[in-house]
């Protein structure tokens, strides 16, 4: 068997190696860690997407809001008084938007979208608890209620969690008028003085929850406050009075 080695040419000190040119030149054109130039076409496309979509960005036309919508769309008009102002609405309908909002989020999920509750739960509708004395209701909203129940003529025995976490004057007072005027129910308004009051006298107490005894025996009556007219009109945002020299002209 032949050595391969001995195919091999012989080089010595004196042999001259000849070196490709062109694979030289590659190589030097190779930059340390890998990287290459930038192609002259890369930055020519990139420059040209810049001028395309400032041009976008900047014609009024593309995004017209009449060639992008139907002919038959027109946007809702935001309330106005006339001098930038919001418009007034009546009482009744500015806390009972607050007061939806609210109740979507905590006691209609338990009671039932319609109000007439389900198993363990009692029912909004028809509640004496709700129509009847209006700090009854407010107790139980700001501190729950424990232990057995009778609504409508059936006995509950569920428990209740306080819902009086984080809830202001405005937002009791919305809740309540809330579930006091839907669902069939008509329980006289309560305002945002009433709803506070409420809130003060349940600060008063050593806090847990609220057994049908202790509210029949310290809380059987209608929050104290003057009386309202739920047509009055109401800053829709603050649910404050509005005087009618407040009003702008239409």
């Amino acid at each position: 068997m032949s050595d391969s080695s001995q195919n091999k040419p012989d080089l010595d000190d004196n042999t001259n190696v000849l070196v490709n040119a062109s694979a030289v030149k590659r190589e030097n054109n190779v930059l340390k860690d890998g990287s290459e130039p930038i192609s002259l076409w890369v930055m020519l496309g990139s420059a040209l997407i810049v001028l395309v979509a400032g041009g976008a960005l900047f014609n009024s036309n593309l995004f017209n809001y009449d060639e992008l919508t139907a002919a038959s769309y027109t946007r809702q008009a935001q309330p106005s008084d006339g001098s930038g102002g919001v418009v007034p609405i009546p009482a009744h309908k500015a806390y009972d938007k607050v007061g939806a909002k609210l109740a979507k989020a905590s006691c209609l999920a338990c009671h039932g979208s319609n109000g007439e509750g389900a198993g363990a739960v009692p029912p909004l509708a028809g509640s004496e608890w709700v129509n009847g004395p209006s700090m009854r209701t407010a107790m139980i909203i700001l501190n729950g209620l424990d232990g057995p129940i009778e609504v409508a003529g059936k006995s509950y025995s569920g428990n209740m969690p306080s819902q009086g976490s984080g809830l202001g004057a405005k937002e009791l007072a919305g809740i309540l008028n809330f579930v006091r005027g839907n669902f069939g129910n008509e329980a006289s308004f309560i305002t945002m003085e009433m709803a506070q009051t409420a809130i003060d006298s349940s600060k008063e107490r050593n806090g847990g929850q609220m057994t049908v005894s202790e509210l029949n025996s310290n809380y059987n009556v209608d929050i104290e406050g003057a009386e309202f007219d739920p047509n009055t009109l109401v800053d829709p945002i603050s649910l404050e009075p509005v005087e009618a020299d407040e009003i702008s002209p239409h």
